[in-house]
């Protein structure tokens, strides 16, 4: 407002003044030609000093700006997982680093000592597993072995005792009575042989010799017959109580070793389950094992990322506890920042577009970047959006962290399009106003904006070639006379 006040009061002074210095003239001119028409000094009265420019035809792009502080995607502050004390550091603050490179190293001594005992430990358990699966696979058959054997003990005991309990067949006991006959007659025979040389030996007719052949035989028959008599009558008696009870005893007895030859079958899953605790304990002891190389690896602190050492936290000597920072490293390869925009442009923006970024302590640079993405919620009441912009760093990394960015968004570009300066727009009540310079007098448009920068619009209601007024406007009024100031 103050502006277009000092701008009034300029071109006033300059229509006074001009005013002033045609009266003059006109006076001096009254001794020697005609004085001017009364209508030509009232025109020429009126008119207003103006600076023009020419409508010319260029391209206009549309922009939106971004800003925001460039930040790391990766940016970790590396610590110990382990306590223990710092034994090197191979890093330096500003020192390029690759993944996977050596920054600390801790004192490994105490972990290689418990790594020699858990690979004794692992070493015990695998021959306890081993063991255990030997005593799995043989423990069944020695079971079958042993459940056959009392089987077979069990159905002779129970042969034996029906054999007392239903006593001797038919047939043993015609064999019996068969055997008392013949025994008998041989007992006879013999009986009557031995009277014979009892005989002839008294009459001296046979050797002593013959004598006692005929009594051993008669001896013997006479055994004979007492046992197959004595065979008869345990037939014809059958077996005594003692027998059968003694037969009972010995059926339970066989029924007792073959239940417990049964039960071994339970020793057969409990050798199963020796190898299944026998594997777990392996197990176990390899997990310990290879915790502690890990812990042992952890000793070695490495670089999580390709980047920068940004800080050093330790010194050798130092025993840090589990969790100390020993360095933040930061990757400098690519950055980004996150800024918004008014959320008018949501149907403008997408991911992907490109976006130019400037930063104040390279002036002259330009960097290339683009929407990386579009978050899905506004950022503030304001109902901005919020976005996030990302960039590639150079080769030479001139971009750091913490610095601020400006960022350009191309939302459309328009090629040869009558351009328009800022400067000569009138604007009020939502309406854009020029005036354009025909034969001397001003003409009023109202102008149709398509598209802005920050010097020019794209407009519709002028063409390329036409005279627009760019200083002095504000004090014109539709068909006014004006008088342009020389470049």
């Amino acid at each position: 407002m103050k502006t277009n006040l000092r701008k009034r009061k300029l071109y006033g002074i300059v229509g006074i003044v001009a005013l002033t210095t045609a009266l003059l003239a006109g006076c001096g001119r009254g001794g020697g030609g005609g004085a001017p028409a009364p209508q030509a000094q009232a025109n020429e009265a009126a008119a207003v000093t103006v600076a023009v420019q020419t409508i010319r035809t260029g391209n206009l792009s549309e922009t939106a700006a971004v800003t925001g502080e460039l930040q790391a995607y990766n940016d970790t502050t590396v610590a110990t997982k382990l306590g223990g004390k710092i034994i090197e550091v191979r890093v330096l603050e500003g020192q390029r680093v690759r993944k996977g490179d050596v920054i600390a190293v801790q004192d490994p001594t105490d972990l290689k000592l418990q790594i020699r005992q858990a690979e004794a430990a692992v070493r015990a358990a695998e021959s306890n597993l081993r063991q255990a699966e030997i005593a799995a696979r043989t423990q069944p058959d020695q079971t079958d072995a042993q459940i056959r054997a009392a089987k077979a003990a069990l159905e002779s005991a129970r042969a034996r005792l029906r054999a007392l309990q239903t006593g001797a067949r038919p047939q043993e006991r015609q064999q019996a009575e068969q055997a008392v006959a013949a025994a008998r007659a041989n007992f006879e025979l013999a009986r009557a042989n031995y009277e014979r040389a009892q005989q002839l030996y008294q009459q001296g007719a046979i050797p002593k010799q013959q004598l006692d052949s005929a009594r051993t035989a008669f001896e013997a028959a006479q055994a004979q017959l007492r046992q197959a008599e004595e065979a008869l009558s345990l037939v014809r008696e059958g077996p005594r109580q003692e027998e059968i009870e003694a037969a009972e005893q010995a059926v339970r007895q066989a029924e007792e070793a073959y239940r417990q030859a049964t039960l071994g079958k339970a020793q057969d899953e409990l050798a199963q389950r020796r190898v299944e605790a026998a594997r777990a304990a392996l197990q176990q002891a390899q997990a310990n094992l290879a915790l502690l190389r890990q812990q042992l690896a952890d000793t070695v602190i490495r670089a999580p990322f390709d980047g920068v050492v940004a800080q050093r936290f330790v010194d050798i000597g130092v025993v840090a506890g589990a969790g100390t920072p020993v360095a933040r490293i930061v990757s400098l390869d690519r950055l980004y920042f996150e800024g918004t925009l008014p959320e008018v442009l949501l149907r403008e923006v997408r991911v992907g577009m490109p976006v130019t970024v400037r930063v104040d302590a390279f002036p002259n640079r330009v960097f290339n970047a683009q929407i990386e993405a579009i978050y899905p919620a506004v950022a503030d009441q304001a109902r901005n959006l919020r976005i996030r912009v990302s960039l590639a760093n150079p080769s030479d990394l001139p971009l750091k962290t913490g610095l601020f960015a400006r960022g350009e968004i191309l939302i459309r570009e328009y090629k040869n399009v009558p351009l328009t300066p800022k400067l000569a727009l009138l604007e009020k009540g939502g309406t854009t106003r020029v005036f354009v310079v025909e034969d001397g007098v001003a003409k009023q448009r109202t102008l149709k904006v398509v598209a802005t920068n920050t010097d020019y619009i794209y407009a519709e209601g002028v063409r390329v070639g036409e005279t627009i007024v760019t200083r002095g406007q504000d004090l014109l009024s539709d068909g006014q006379p004006v008088r342009v100031l020389e470049p």
